[in-house]
C-alpha cells in the first residue's frame, strides 16, 4: 500500500470520508470498495483492509444521532503506522465560527488523565453544518359555529397554539493524530469504557466516550499487541 493510499485509507472515519487502498502491485479493490470495506466494517473490534488493521468506535447524542465523535484507529506494519483519525461533529458553535480545529484528544478513566494525543498529521477547521432543519407546526384554530337546535354562535378557540423548533447546527471537522509518542500508554489503557476530551484550538473543551469494547480492541493491533508481548 503506498503512502499516499495510507492517508486516504485513514481519512475515513465513521461516516466518513473517501478512502482508497492499493499496494505496488495491482490495485486489490477501487477506492469505493475500500472506503464500503472500512464503513461496513464492525465497530469495537479489528479488522483488516488488505495489510492495514482498523479498529472503529463511535458516540452520539441519543436525542439526536448525527451529534457525535468517531474515531478510526490504524495500524500498518509495513509502512509503520498507527495513528487514530477522528470526525467530529459537535454542538458548540463557536467552535465553526471562530475556524477552530481539533488540536489534541485526551482519554481519562473517572476523570484522570490516562494518555494526551498531540501530534497532530492532519486537520480541517471546523465548518457549520446542519444536522436538522427547523420545523414549524402552525396552529390548530377551531372556528365559531351555529349550533343546529338553538341557531346560536359557538365561540371559536385556539385547539393548538402550534410549535417552532429551530434548527440544529453542528461544528464538524476531522483530525489525525500520530499515535507512535504515546504507543506505550495505549497499550496500558484499562479494558474498560474512558472518557474522551476533545480541545479545540479556540479552548473549546467537548467530552464523548470511548466504548470499553473499543479499548479492548486496540490491544489486538500488531504493533500495540506486539508492545505488549514483551512486557
Amino acid at each position: 500500500m503506498t503512502k499516499t493510499s495510507l492517508v486516504l485509507l485513514i481519512g475515513v472515519v465513521a461516516g466518513g470520508i473517501a478512502a482508497t487502498f492499493g499496494s505496488g502491485r495491482a490495485v486489490a479493490q477501487t477506492p469505493a470498495e475500500a472506503a464500503a470495506a472500512v464503513r461496513s466494517g464492525p465497530f469495537s473490534q479489528l479488522f483488516n483492509v488488505g495489510s492495514v488493521y482498523v479498529v472503529k468506535d463511535k458516540d452520539f447524542d441519543p436525542a439526536e444521532p448525527k451529534i457525535r465523535f468517531g474515531s478510526v484507529w490504524i495500524d500498518h506494519p509495513n509502512q509503520g503506522a498507527l495513528e487514530v483519525a477522528v470526525r467530529y461533529c459537535v454542538p458548540e458553535a463557536d467552535i465553526a465560527q471562530e475556524g477552530a480545529s481539533l488540536a489534541e484528544m485526551t482519554l481519562l478513566d473517572n476523570q484522570n488523565p490516562l494518555v494526551k494525543i498531540t501530534k497532530v498529521v492532519s486537520t480541517s477547521s471546523a465548518s457549520e453544518t446542519q444536522v436538522r432543519a427547523p420545523q414549524y407546526t402552525p396552529p390548530v384554530v377551531i372556528a365559531p359555529y351555529i349550533t343546529p337546535y338553538t341557531g346560536l354562535w359557538g365561540g371559536g378557540y385556539v385547539a393548538d397554539p402550534g410549535s417552532y423548533t429551530p434548527a440544529i447546527d453542528c461544528s464538524a471537522g476531522a483530525t489525525r493524530f500520530d499515535l507512535a509518542p504515546v504507543i506505550s500508554k495505549i497499550a496500558s489503557l484499562p479494558n474498560r469504557t474512558l472518557q474522551v476530551q476533545l480541545l479545540f484550538s479556540n479552548g473549546s473543551v467537548q467530552n464523548w466516550q470511548l466504548g470499553s469494547k473499543t479499548v479492548q480492541a486496540l490491544k489486538s493491533l500488531p504493533e500495540i499487541k506486539r508492545l505488549n508481548s514483551k512486557i
